[in-house]
């Protein structure tokens, strides 16, 4: 039914979604997306949890854009919903019924000459950051993360951007298990007394494409909410990269560093810590320039765990709101690798065997970068450190096609983990075995 639903949208005329009206010289925009998912995970890794997961993902966005000269509004509603999930699935960030993500006027400033342009947006609103490994709206997760407060960005004709910005985070609701099976419809709360600002900075591109950006975000929650332990946390972030020609080499390095205190679980107590963690990306590539236009990556990706669990002080890296779709594998049910107390080298190649298919596969090693330390998001963990480091081979692929050009498109995807030893000396029989994950969706914009 849903994929009926799908075509049927994709089918339907272009909307005449820009009117203009000669009296007040506004611009009316409307437009959305639908986008349902199947995904498979069997068998389940995380600890407590059933033997399988299930669940059909639906993705609904609907949003209205009204432009003026200076001042423009924009709103847009979520409607994020599973079916065929049961009392032993995975809800975190499935599961946002009816909500209205981004509300927010966005009035453009001066800014001198030159060619620069600034703006300052203000209200609810969704934010990618750089790369967007630390801040993104998420692409493939169904709920999106939002914030609401204040964007200053500006930027000038060469290609250099500036941002600072101020909000409050946005408290995904529900979020009972019993309130996400039912898909309840209840508003997205800001967490109580926490805030999130930060600066960035992008360099224009040098002759050589090669760009360079700077970006710091502080991360306050004293007393913590439903989805953020009590924290108070600044991450220093640097990140040179050179985008993918069509022939030769590109690459990428960042580096993060945190500093400040957070909560962490010293035996059965929660205690506010000193907190220093940091974390790694490099890759470098060759874009070879022949048909399928093929990318072969080689990359490497370390985020501190906390080596020692006794002492007075955590090293384990905080992933606040990024995305890691990119890098460690698909999220939603699967999410198996997190940002957090890891290390993993890894190869990905990315081609075009047709004008309209896209197609990715990638290999990953995946270890503890603190033996003591949790596995993150799964449940298990070792305090002893005797089960190693290992925690198994990851194999994805994924296959996109665009079928009618920015209205229709196919995708569907796999992850099959060869589990190393750390699951199985830690967990004992209560762990069923190496996962293997399937989906496969279809996305219409209208």
């Amino acid at each position: 039914m849903t994929a009926w639903l799908s075509l049927a949208l994709a089918a339907l005329p272009a909307w005449p979604s820009r009117g203009q009206d000669s009296s007040t010289d506004k611009i009316v925009d409307f437009h959305g997306s639908h986008r349902a998912r199947y995904e498979r995970l069997a068998p389940q890794y995380r600890a407590g949890l059933g033997g399988s997961d299930t669940v059909l993902a639906l993705q609904t966005s609907l949003v209205l854009e009204a432009k003026g000269e200076r001042l423009s509004f924009l709103g847009e509603i979520l409607d994020a919903r599973a079916e065929l999930n049961d009392t032993d699935s995975v809800f975190a960030g499935v599961v946002n019924t009816l909500e209205p993500i981004q509300t927010h006027l966005t009035l453009r400033l001066d800014a001198g000459d030159g060619g620069a342009e600034s703006s300052l947006r203000l209200g609810r609103m969704t934010i990618d950051l750089g790369k967007r490994r630390l801040l993104a709206r998420s692409n493939f997760r169904q709920a999106v993360a939002s914030f609401t407060g204040a964007d200053w960005q500006w930027q000038n004709a060469r290609g250099t951007r500036a941002r600072v910005f101020y909000v409050v985070p946005m408290r995904t609701m529900p979020d009972t298990p019993a309130e996400q099976l039912d898909n309840d419809i209840e508003l997205d709360r800001g967490a109580r007394d926490t805030a999130l600002w930060g600066a960035y900075y992008l360099s224009a591109p040098r002759a050589d494409r090669t760009q360079f950006e700077l970006s710091f975000l502080t991360l306050d929650s004293p007393r913590g909410t439903g989805e953020i332990s009590p924290l108070d946390i600044g991450t220093l972030s640097a990140r040179v990269f050179r985008p993918v020609p069509r022939g030769g080499f590109n690459y990428e390095v960042e580096v993060g560093i945190q500093r400040g205190e957070s909560t962490a679980l010293q035996g059965n107590t929660q205690r506010l810590l000193d907190h220093e963690a940091y974390y790694v990306h490099a890759e470098i590539g060759y874009a070879f320039d022949v048909a399928w236009t093929p990318n072969l990556l080689l990359q490497y990706d370390r985020a501190s765990g906390d080596r020692d669990p006794t002492d007075g002080r955590t090293e384990r890296f905080n992933p606040l709101f990024g995305e890691r779709r990119f890098d460690t594998g698909p999220t939603s049910i699967y999410g198996a690798f997190q940002r957090s107390n890891i290390a993993t080298p890894g190869v990905r190649v990315t081609f075009n065997p047709a004008p309209r298919w896209r197609t990715m596969v990638a290999y990953r090693n995946f270890l503890l970068d603190a033996a003591r330390d949790a596995w993150v998001g799964s449940g298990w963990r070792d305090p002893t450190g005797q089960a190693g480091r290992s925690l198994g081979q990851q194999l994805e692929t994924s296959f996109t096609w665009t079928a009618i050009p920015d209205r229709l498109s196919i995708e569907t995807g796999l992850a099959v983990v060869d589990s190393g030893r750390f699951a199985g000396q830690t967990a004992g029989a209560a762990f069923l075995g190496s996962p293997r994950y399937f989906y496969a969706a279809i996305s219409t914009n209208f």
